[in-house]
C-alpha cells in the first residue's frame, strides 16, 4: 500500500528539502494546487489532491481537502481492523505525513491596507483540520505545522520508518496550541470588528491568553526564574541597537509607552522599575529633557527614557551624558544614531505612535496561583468637564494646567501614589506606600531635596484622602492645589481644611488605583 505525506503550505520554508527526502523515503507527495505547483520542479511522485480525490477544488479554493478520502486516510486508527477495512472497501489510501501550516491571517490583518473581505478570505478551514485529525492520530501520523521540525523528523524517519511515540505527541500538542492560537487571534479580530457595530459587553465570556513565543529571554525578573516573550503583534516597536531585552527591560519598555502616550506636547519620560522617575515638556525635547531630569537627578541613572518625537541631536548628546540603559523615540533625526550606538549595551528602540492608539490587548489580565483577573485597560481618557471644583477658592489657569499635568502623570505612579506637579513638569513623587500621608511626606521630600520650590507647584493624588493630615502638610510645604478624584468619607473635612488654609481642591470622579 501507498505511503502518503500531505504537505500544503502557505509559509514554504524549508519545504522542497522535506518533499524532497520524503520522497527519497518511498512516500508519495499529496499537495494542493499551489504547493503543488511550487513542488513539481522538485518531486517526481507528486500527486495532486484533487487527481487523488477525483473531485475538484471549488469556491475559489475554500473547499480543497475537505472530502472523505483525504480525512479517512488521516483519522484511520492503523491498529483497528475495521478501520483498515473501510478503507481498502473505500479505496482510500493511508496519509502517515501531514505538513501543512495555515493561510497568514494574523499577518494580512496587521497590514494597514487590509480591507476586511481579504482579512475573511485568509481565515483557514481545511488547514486547521487537517492539523486537528493528524493530531489526534498520532500515533498513526505525524504532524507538521513548523518548519524547524522538518529536519529532526526526517532524522528520525531514517533511523526508523516509525516515528517515536515521544516524538510524534510532542509535535501533537505543537499543533493543537498552533490552531488554538490562530482561532484566538481572528477571534480577537471579530471581537474588534464586532463592537464597531454592537455595544460592548462589560467582560467578555472568554480570556485569550494564547499568544505565540516570539523571544526566549535569558530569565525573568531574576536569575533563577525561566521566561519568554509572547505575543502576535510584534509590529509595535522595535530594536534597532544594543543587547538582548531582558524580562525587566521589556516590563518597562510597556510601561514607557503607556506612560508617553498620555502626553502631547514635547514630552520626555523616565522611568526606572516601571515608575516614571521624571516627566517634564517643552518647547522642543531638550527643553522637557532638561525638565524632566530635574525632577530627580539621582534616579535616572541606568534608567529608561521615552520621548514622543523624533529624537534630535541636542536631546540625544544631554541623555547621553549619564548611562542610559533604553532609549525609545518614534524615529531619530540624522546622525543622531551614530552617536547613541557609540555605547555598545545601551538599547535604542523605535516605536509606532499610532500603535499606541491601538493597542490590540483591550484587557489586563494577572495570573493567580488559581485562575486569572481579568479588567478593561485604564486608559485614563475621562472627560475633564466632569471635574468639579468643591472648594471656595477657584483654582488659577495656571494651577488648572499643573492638575491636568499632575493627574496624567499620577496615573502612572504604583499606589499609593502622589505626584506633586507645575504645567510642564512633575517636582516630586511619592510611590507605593501603604498610607497615603507617607507617599505625601516622601514626595515634598523628594521635592525639596531637590530644590524644587512647591509655592508654584500642586498636588495629584491617585486615590482620595481619607483624613486631612495629607492636606495640612501640602500646606505648610507651600502647596495650594489638589487633584484627587473625591468619595472618601473624610472629603468634608479635607474640603473644610482647604477652605480654611485658602487652598483649592478639584474632585475628578476617578481612582486610578494602581494595586
Amino acid at each position: 500500500m501507498k505511503k502518503y505525506a500531505l504537505i500544503s503550505v502557505s509559509d514554504k520554508t524549508g519545504i522542497e528539502t522535506l518533499a524532497m527526502e520524503l520522497e527519497g523515503l518511498g512516500y508519495t507527495i499529496l499537495s494542493t494546487s499551489r504547493t503543488a505547483k511550487h513542488l513539481r520542479q522538485f518531486c517526481n511522485s507528486l500527486v495532486e489532491v484533487s487527481d487523488y480525490t477525483g473531485f475538484p477544488e471549488i469556491l475559489d479554493g475554500r473547499v480543497k481537502t475537505l472530502h472523505p478520502k483525504i480525512h479517512g486516510a488521516i483519522l484511520a486508527n492503523r491498529d483497528k481492523d475495521s478501520h483498515l477495512r473501510s478503507l481498502e472497501e473505500h479505496g482510500i489510501g493511508r496519509i502517515d505525513i501531514v505538513a501543512v501550516n495555515l493561510y497568514p491571517f494574523a499577518e494580512v490583518m496587521m497590514k494597514e491596507n487590509s480591507s476586511h473581505e481579504q482579512i475573511i478570505e485568509n481565515i483557514d478551514i481545511g488547514g486547521p483540520c487537517l492539523i486537528r485529525a493528524a493530531a489526534k492520530n498520532y500515533r498513526n501520523v505525524t504532524v507538521l505545522c513548523d518548519h524547524r521540525d522538518y529536519e529532526p523528523t526526517i532524522a528520525h524517519l531514517k533511523q526508523d520508518s516509525q516515528i517515536p511515540e515521544c516524538w510524534s505527541s510532542y509535535l501533537a500538542q505543537k499543533a493543537f496550541a498552533m490552531v488554538s492560537n490562530y482561532d484566538a487571534v481572528i477571534a480577537d479580530y471579530m471581537e474588534d470588528f464586532r463592537s464597531e457595530t454592537v455595544p460592548e459587553e462589560d467582560m467578555p465570556p472568554f480570556i485569550d491568553i494564547s499568544a505565540n513565543k516570539f523571544q526566549p529571554l535569558r530569565y525573568g525578573e531574576n536569575p533563577h526564574q525561566k521566561a519568554a516573550f509572547y505575543t502576535n503583534r510584534p509590529d509595535g516597536w522595535k530594536v534597532l541597537h544594543g543587547k538582548e531585552l531582558s524580562f525587566n527591560n521589556i516590563m518597562d519598555i510597556d510601561a514607557s509607552l503607556r506612560a508617553i502616550r498620555l502626553f502631547t506636547d514635547p514630552t520626555v519620560i523616565i522611568v526606572k522599575h516601571c515608575n516614571p522617575c521624571g516627566i517634564g515638556s517643552g518647547n522642543d525635547l531638550a527643553e522637557a529633557y532638561r525638565r524632566a531630569f530635574a525632577t530627580d537627578t539621582v534616579a535616572p541613572f541606568g534608567g529608561i527614557v521615552v520621548v514622543n518625537r523624533r529624537l534630535d541631536l541636542e536631546a540625544a548628546v544631554m541623555i547621553n551624558r549619564i548611562f542610559t540603559e533604553i532609549i525609545i523615540a518614534p524615529g531619530y533625526e540624522q546622525g543622531v544614531l551614530e552617536v547613541l550606538m557609540k555605547k555598545k549595551s545601551r538599547r535604542l528602540i523605535s516605536y509606532e505612535p499610532s500603535f499606541l492608539l491601538k493597542a490590540s490587548n483591550t484587557h489586563e489580565i494577572k495570573t493567580m496561583q488559581w485562575g486569572y483577573l481579568a479588567q478593561q485597560w485604564d486608559r485614563v481618557d475621562e472627560d475633564i468637564e466632569g471635574w468639579k471644583v468643591v472648594t471656595r477658592r477657584q483654582p488659577s489657569k495656571e494651577e488648572f494646567d499643573a492638575m491636568v499635568y499632575g493627574w496624567k502623570a499620577v496615573s502612572l505612579l504604583k499606589s499609593n501614589a502622589i505626584a506633586l506637579a507645575c504645567a510642564n513638569q512633575i517636582v516630586g513623587f511619592g510611590i507605593g506606600q501603604t498610607s497615603r500621608i507617607d507617599s505625601t511626606s516622601i514626595a515634598i521630600w523628594k521635592a525639596k531635596k531637590f530644590k524644587h520650590d512647591l509655592h508654584k507647584a500642586v498636588c495629584a493624588s491617585d486615590g482620595f484622602f481619607p483624613y486631612r493630615d495629607s492636606i495640612d502638610e501640602l500646606y505648610q510645604a507651600g502647596v495650594t492645589a489638589v487633584i484627587q478624584p473625591g468619595g472618601s468619607k473624610g472629603d468634608e473635612e479635607c474640603i473644610y481644611a482647604c477652605d480654611e488654609l485658602d487652598m483649592t481642591m478639584i474632585f475628578t470622579g476617578y481612582r486610578h488605583f494602581k494595586h
